[in-house]
This record gives C-alpha cells, structure tokens and sequence, in this order.
C-alpha cells in the first residue's frame, strides 16, 4: 500500500461546482452565505479546503477559521483566526487596507495589538466594525470567508452572519460554513440561529451526503490496498472500508491507515478511542442497546431487540431514542427496527466485550430468534450464526444444516457452500453426527457435509472452494493413498477430477479421473462405474482426444443404461455426440447431442443441462461452422441456467461461445453485450479463462491492445502448466495476434512455437490448432514485410509440416470440419507465398470468397487486404486492386477494427487509392426527408431487433422472453441503443423506430 499518497477528492463534484458557481456570483458583487451540514467525518472540512485552494488560485483572497468545542469562547473566534492568519500570510497591501481599523480590532482581540492605542469609545458597533473590514478587503479582491465547526460557534459570530446578510450589496464576498448534524452533545444555540438563517435567499444550505462505494473504491484505490488480513482471515479492502465507514471519508481513511500500519483488527487508535468515549458519553441503557446492535451486525428488529437488550417498554424505548439522538444508531424502517450507523461501531464495540459477554448476547440472539420463529428456515442462517458464537456446537450444526437445505432448494448454492462449510467445521473428524429434531435435517458426519459443500461450490462457481472440500473428504478415507481400489474411492477421486476441471486445471483434472477408472472394480455399482468413464470421457474430449473420448463415453453409456441413471446418460451423450460429429458423423453427432439435451431436461439436474447445452452450442458455432444456430442455443441457454441458479458457472461458458461466434459472424457490438453480462457474474476459473479469452479476441480486433495485454496475463496465470490445450493454444495464438499488431513478428512466432510443442504432445482438435498455425505463417510473412529478423529454416519448416498434416487431416474430416479447417490451409499457403515474395492475388481472392460464402466478415476482408496488396506489388494498377481494398475498408469501418483499418489505410495512402469517408454519407432531399435518424442505420441486426420490441413497450424481460436472451443481456443492448440513437428514454427510441418504419 503506498503510504502517505496525496488522496484526491472524490465524490464531492457536485458540491464543488455549487460552490464555484457562488464563487463566480460573488466575483460579480453577489454576496452570499453558504453552510454545509454533514455527520462528523464526512468530510466538510476538506471540501472546504479543497475549495479555499480552488479559491486562492483564482485571485481571491482567502480567510479560514473554526469554531472550537470549550464552554465560553471568545467573540468573533473563527474570523479571529482566520484574519490573524490572513494579515500574517498575505501581501502587504492586505494588512494597508486593515490598517485603519487594527486598534478597534485589537480592543475586540480580533487581531493582537495593545489596548492603549485604542480611543475613549469606539466610533462603530463591534457587528459593523467587522462588515466593515471584511468589506474594504472585498474592495481589493473578491473574499472568501471559510468558517469551520459552526456548531461549536459563539454567540458574536452567529449574529455576525445575520448581520453580514442583512448588509450585504454588491459585496464581492462569498461565505461558507460548515456544521456538524446530529452531533448530539451541548446546545449552542446554533440550531436556532440555522432555523433563521435557512429562510434569508442568499443562504444556500446543502447537506453533505456520504461516499458511494465507488468513490470509497477509489480512495481504497489511491492507497494502493487490495487485499490485507483482518482477525487472522484475508478480507478485500475496499469491501471492508466500506463496510467499516458506510461512505464516512474520515473513517474510511483512518481504517486505511490502520491496515497500512499492521493493525490486527485494522482499527487505528484515534478510531477505537473515538468510538468508545461516543458510546461511553451514553446513557447506561443506551450503552446496552448498542452493543446489542453491534452482536446483532445488522439491523435488528425491535420485537427482536426487546428479548436481548437488559431493558424492556419505556425504558428500552428511551434507550435507543438516545442512541438514535446521538447518531450511534439510526432507525430501519425496512425491518421496523434499528442499526449502528457505521460498520466501524460495531468492530469497535464488539472487540471490547469480554468474552463471556459477547457469548451471552449470542446466546441471547439465537434464543429470541428461536422464540420468534419457530421452524422458520429462513432464519437458520442467523441462528447458526449466534448458536455457534454462543459455543453451542450442536445447535449451530443443526441450524447450518437447515440454512443449507432452504439455499440449495432456491438455487442460492454459493449460500448453501457456506452453510455445509460451517457444519463441516463444526463437526471433527470421524464426529457421529448430533441427535436432531425429525424431518428436519438428515443425519450427519463430516464426510456428508464435505460431500455437500463441495458440490455446492461447484455450482456456486467457487471452483477452490470445491476442490479443497473434496480434497478434505478424501483424506477421511484412511485406506486409499494406501489401497488405492473401490468403487466408492474412485467416485470421490473422479469428483476431485470434475472440480478440477471446472477450476482450469485440466492436466490434473485427467490425472484424477485416469486414477478414479483404474481404481474402478470390474463388475457392480454400474451407476457410479457410468460417472467415473464419464467423467473420464469429459476431460478426454476437452484435451483435444476426441478418438479416446469416444471409446471411453460409448463405455461408459452402457453402462449407463444398463442402470437407467439418466444425469449420466445425459452427460455420456453430449460428451459422445461431440467427438461423433467433429470425427466422422455429424448428423449422429447432432442426435447424440439432441438425446443428450433431451435426457439432461428429463434429469432435472442444471449442471447436466448446462453441460448439453455448452456442448451443443459449441460444437455447431465452432468446428461446424453453423454460427447463427449456435449463438442462438448459447444465448437461450444461457437464459435457462441463469434461471436454474447457474449463471456463474454454465451461463458464463454459454455467454463465451455466443461472444465467439458473434465475433466471427462480425457482430462485434452483441459480443462485447455477451462478454459485458458474462463477466457480470463475477466468474472464476475455467469460466473466467472463457470469458477473458473471448474478450481478448474481440479487444485486439478492436484495437485497446492494453486491455488484451491485460485478459492474456490475467489467463496466463489462471492456466499456467495444467490448462492443458483447450485455453493454452487459443492463449497463444492470441498473444501471438496481439504480438503482431505491436509490430513484434517475431515475438509472435516464440508464442506460436511454444503453442506447437502443445500440439505435438497430442490433439485431435485440428480445429484450435488451424489458427495456431496461420499466425505462425503470417508471422513469419510479417518479419519480411517489417524487415525483422527472418526465422531459422528449422522453424518455417515445423510450420510447413503441420501446414500439411492440417491439410490431410481436413481431407480426412467430416465435410463441416474440414471446409473450415481447408481454409486456414489456403491461408498458410498463401502467407508462405508472401513471405517468399510471390504474393498470389487468386490465392487471396479464394480466401476472401471462402470466408464471404461462411459469412465471417473479419477473416475475408483480411483476404481482400492481401489480394489488394498482392496485385500492387505486381504494379498492377487495377481497379480489382482499388475494389479490394475498398472492400476490405468498408469492413473494418463497420466492424471499429482499428489496427485492422489503419493497415487497410496504410497500404491505400502508399498506393495512392482513395478510400471512401465513412463519415460522408451523400443523400438526396428525399432520402434526408425519409430517415428520420442516421444514427438507426449504426445498430446491429440484434439491436435493431431489441428496439422494435421496445417500440411495442415490452419490458427487458418480456424482449428477453421473445428473443431467447437474458434480461442482462437486453438491458446492455437497450443502453447501447439509447447512445447510438442519441436520446434518453426508450419512448424516444421507440419513437425513432416507428417513424422510420413509416408508421407515424
């Protein structure tokens, strides 16, 4: 964390511009008061400051003072201090104009100076004597007066701000003030002066707000803090900022400074003294009703609140009236109860209860709770809470067990992991489990509970979670690092192996599932043998070994069905329809795929069905190259995981396959809506490899290379040595694309050869490795076109040889797989030819036309840029040359591929052709007439689609409903629209819509 940073001022721009705003006012002769009130902390005083700087730098002259809390203060104390100051800093000619009233000044100890000097009377009343002097300074600049803590104000200076109000003109002169609210504590008599001063129209009253949390992550942000650890457990900082200072800027960077120094509990000692002598100054009851409030850690209902405080009726009720006056406590309508204002209090309260206090009022909690719910699941959560604080290990076990059961039945399954977590702790190893009520939970040991949260974090996403759970679980099996055999042994083992694999760590994920079918017995438990070959089957085919993965799924089906286990069915099938289409028989692929989709819905379990549906969706929009019906299972299932509660997790992988074969169809802006609600979901592991990669691509298209540079490392870390093929080659491959629009070909050509040493270790999936290949050859093009350093003969000869095993292997696959594969052949050859020198136009015009005829924009306007370029150098001046490159441009406009453009507009500035303005667009009067909006012409196919629902009024969900697309995912469309168009409102959107269409 950087120490000491200069914290900017965030969250505060519109105040500010309010006050600069005065400022200019007053610079023009209209003198104003301004008073900002605000809980203490919340950062008056700096805005103040900020704004006094803002000020000065402006020509104004600048006098800040405070008021100070002691019982009699001297009169005119804030301006006393500021005028001392500002004689004592400023010009001289400051001090010329004061001169003639510093002996009256003086008398008033307004400014120091000796008594005697002043005459028998004083010729003004000691109010006008002020306005006066702060008058005459006003003459030679305009004057900002900062008075601070006007709460704590004396009686002279209160009535001098009436007074100021009641004189001012055309005074250059602008006031601000800042007062603390409920502050509790002494009267001075300030609430009455306010009440007055709020009905004079040059006061301007604003209340100073707290901090969002964005702006609390920025100063978070500015300290350089992520993550620290807190009573022994790691914690985000920005998350515990906020929690401790609920947007209060004192707070938040006192608990900053606190982390910075090591502080166990990241409490700074001015925090926990501050907190403890507030709550001290407290009444007794009130005192007890706070650190009620603080056990509680949340907003306690009152009825709650009377079973665990020590008072009850009038007197409670008086008690937390006082809590709530000081501003400890403030009143939460939504539960009809109440809450410590700051997360900060109930840290600090409840750090100083004694241990055996801190367990009674648990006790206590858990207790009322009880009393108020009996057999109310959705309490269980709380109830764990407090039973395992108060010691009482089998009632929290049971309560975990039920807080679990009641999230798993609502999908909440990252919930449901934190409960079979905590019940798992609770109990020790080889623990029997506790006696429980009937019919509410079943019994229990540690291996059940591990058993459930793991499987829990697996559908939650919180893949490490799984992994450590499960990894726990396999070490309450004594005999199996020594014995390794038995079918119960190898289910666990090949679970291990499906969190692994889930997590992104794919090589370790085969270890585990190769372990689990070797420890396979040879006849019974046809079920459990069907989930281990399946599992086995899955990591096969995501290695790229689609022959293997075959034989082993067509095991494992059997088998399945010899027991009628349908999750495994499901997942035996997807896994079998794959391998059949990319290897010899798409339409028995495709059945296989239906069956599979079909048995997963009979199922009715979710990671069955997102499995058939990522399987499905991937398949068609990639090695088969039927894009559109891909994208359309991947959106719509998408939508149904996110209903089944695994938008995390399946809907994340089915948002990365519609982001990619989007991006390939060439409509980038619905891409980018996909990645958008995708990386909403907070994903991890391989879903986050997913994600980051589909990202990638389409930043790189796009041009924010840095953001690229960004998902690669971020990928690289996540699948560094047990990824395995499926992420490593496309990492590659795409840091090699990225390599190369940096101008480094050869850095390219290092990234595609350590992708080959993957490839030569084994994978039928030719489709991942034809990119691979094509950056090779159009990296080692780019180092002849740069003028880099050439590779080695031994380098461009591997690139030629697998150019030609891609080329037998297309021969050898199904027509689907093979035209697409064919065609990054023809790109190799046609790369080699470049670099040789001999750049064939009809090589490249047949790359073009083959994309064309797949409807992949990006991919043949590259082919047109080559065929431009390839029919220049031949100096042939042609218009096929200009129409080409034409083409290619048009492309790139439409799609915003920036480095593509600029090679586009490179190569037609040094060939003298002239590309058409994207920005000109030449219409006849007509045809101006009859579009009511340009900006309708820049929406996507889809959006397009998203606003003519809109113009029908249909809600986000019901566009969703029709277009078999999240609500997410419509919302980011409907934003994307309302900025292309240019208006604010759907109405207006939808209004552009039907004039367009000629309706209105």
């Amino acid at each position: 964390m950087t120490s000491g940073a200069p914290v900017p001022l965030v969250g505060r721009s519109v105040e500010m511009a309010h006050l600069l705003d005065l400022l200019g006012r007053a610079e023009g002769g209209s003198p104003a008061v301004a008073l900002l009130g605000g809980e203490a902390g919340v950062g008056k005083s700096r805005l103040m400051a900020e704004f006094a700087a803002a000020a000065a730098a402006r020509g104004a002259l600048v006098l800040c003072g405070g008021a100070v809390d002691v019982a009699d203060p001297p009169p005119f104390l804030p301006l006393a201090i500021g005028l001392r100051a500002l004689l004592r800093e400023s010009p001289p000619g400051v001090a010329e104009v004061v001169r003639p009233w510093l002996a009256d000044l003086a008398r008033l100890r307004i400014v120091a100076g000796p008594p005697g000097e002043v005459g028998e009377a004083w010729p003004v009343h000691p109010l006008d004597l002020v306005f006066r002097v702060l008058a005459e300074l006003a003459g030679t600049a305009p004057l900002l007066v900062v008075l601070d803590d006007l709460h704590w104000s004396d009686t002279s200076t209160r009535d001098l701000l009436a007074y100021l109000l009641g004189g001012f003109v055309d005074e250059r002169i602008l006031v601000v003030g800042a007062y603390r609210t409920g502050s509790g504590g002494r009267d001075t008599g300030w609430t009455g002066t306010l009440a007055g001063l709020r009905r004079h129209s040059r006061v301007r009253v604003r209340r100073l707000d707290t901090l969002n949390r964005d702006a609390v992550g920025e100063i978070v942000a500015v300290h350089g803090a992520t993550s620290a650890t807190v009573a022994g457990e790691p914690v985000d900082v920005a998350d515990l900022v906020w929690e401790r200072s609920n947007g209060n800027a004192f707070i938040a960077e006192e608990t900053l400074r606190a982390v910075r120094d090591g502080d166990p509990m990241a409490l700074s000692g001015t925090l926990r003294e501050m907190v403890l002598a507030r709550v001290a100054a407290l009444p007794d009851a009130a005192q007890d009703v706070v650190r009620v409030l603080a056990i509680g850690d949340a907003a306690v209902p009152h009825d709650l609140l009377e079973r665990v405080a020590s008072t009850s009726g009038g007197e409670l009720n008086a008690a937390v009236r006082a809590a709530v006056e000081d501003g400890t406590a403030v009143v939460d309508e939504a539960v009809q109860g109440y809450r410590l204002r700051h997360g900060l209090t109930t840290a600090v309260v409840v750090g100083a209860l004694l241990p055996g206090e801190r367990r009674e009022l648990h006790r206590r909690f858990a207790a009322g709770l009880a009393d108020l719910h009996p057999d109310d699941d959705s309490t269980s959560a709380l109830l764990a809470h407090h039973w395992e604080r108060a010691g009482d290990r089998e009632r929290a076990l049971v309560a975990s067990a039920v807080a679990a059961g009641a999230a798993e039945r609502v999908r909440g399954y990252a919930e449901a992991f934190r409960h079979w977590r905590r019940a798992a702790d609770l109990l020790d190893d080889g623990d029997a489990a506790p006696l429980v009520p009937a019919g509410r939970v079943p019994a229990l040991d540690r291996g059940v509970t591990l058993d459930r949260a793991a499987e829990a974090a697996h559908l939650a996403g919180e893949h490490e979670g799984a992994i450590t759970a499960m990894r726990e679980r396999l070490g309450l099996v004594p005999a199996l690092e020594a014995e390794p055999d038995g079918l119960d042994g190898a289910v666990l083992v090949s679970r291990l192996g499906r969190y692994l694999l889930a997590a992104g760590r794919g090589t370790e994920a085969e270890l585990a599932y190769r372990r689990g079918a070797d420890m396979l017995p040879e006849r019974g438990g046809e079920s459990a043998r069907a989930s281990v070959l399946a599992g086995h089957a899955e990591s096969l085919l995501q290695a790229g070994n689609f022959t293997a993965a075959r034989s082993e799924a067509e095991r494992a089906l059997r088998l399945a069905r010899a027991a009628g286990a349908l999750d495994e069915q499901a997942r035996v099938l997807v896994t079998l329809g794959f391998s059949l289409a990319y290897l010899e028989d798409p339409a028995a692929g495709a059945e296989a795929l239906a069956e599979g989709l079909r048995v997963a819905e009979r199922s009715g379990n979710p990671a069955v069905l997102g499995r058939a549906f990522e399987q499905r969706a991937d398949l068609l929009s990639g090695p088969l190259n039927q894009m559109s019906a891909g994208v359309e299972v991947a959106l719509a299932g998408a939508k149904r995981l996110d209903e089944l509660g695994l938008g995390r997790t399946y809907g994340v992988r089915l948002l990365a396959v519609a982001a990619n074969g989007l991006f390939r169809l060439g409509r980038w802006d619905e891409a980018m809506a996909a990645i958008e609600e995708g990386w909403s979901a907070w994903p991890s592991g391989s879903e986050a490899l997913d994600i980051r990669l589909a990202r990638c691509k389409l930043r790189i298209g796009r041009g924010d290379l840095s953001g690229a540079e960004e998902d690669l490392d971020a990928v690289e870390v996540l699948a560094r040595a047990t990824a395995g093929p499926r992420w490593r080659i496309p990492l590659l491959t795409l840091q090699a694309g990225l390599d190369m629009f940096r101008g480094r070909p050869d850095h390219a050509l290092d990234d595609v050869a350590a992708g080959l040493d993957i490839v030569d270790q084994g994978s039928d999936d030719v489709w991942l490795v034809a990119p691979l290949v094509w950056h090779g050859l159009r990296a080692y093009a780019e180092t002849i076109r740069l003028d880099r350093p050439r590779p080695g003969a031994a380098a461009v000869e591997r690139l030629r040889r697998h150019v030609e095993d891609l080329d037998r292997r297309a021969r050898d696959a199904v027509p689907l797989v093979g035209e697409g594969v064919g065609a990054f052949v023809l790109m190799c050859r046609a790369e080699d030819a470049r670099a040789s020198g001999a750049s064939d136009p009809g090589l490249w015009q047949g790359v073009a036309e083959h994309w064309e005829r797949g409807d992949q924009p990006y991919p043949a306007a590259y082919g047109r840029l080559r065929q431009a370029e390839a029919l220049l150098e031949r100096r042939t001046r042609s218009s096929a040359a200009a129409e080409a490159l034409r083409r290619a441009h048009r492309t790139a406009v439409a799609l915003s591929a920036g480095p593509f453009r600029a090679e586009v507009e490179d190569l037609a500035h040094r060939a003298r052709i002239s590309l058409p303005d994207p920005n000109a667009v030449v219409e006849s009067a007509p045809e101006r007439e009859a579009r009511p909006s340009a900006g309708i012409d820049a929406l996507t196919v889809r959006e397009r689609e998203v606003l003519e629902e809109i113009a029908e009024g249909r809600t986000n969900r019901e566009i969703g409903e029709r277009l078999f697309i999240s609500e997410k995912t419509v919302g980011i469309h409907v934003t994307h629209i309302l900025a292309k168009l240019g208006v604010r409102t759907r109405v207006q959107a939808g209004a552009i819509h039907v004039r367009a269409a000629g309706v209105a």
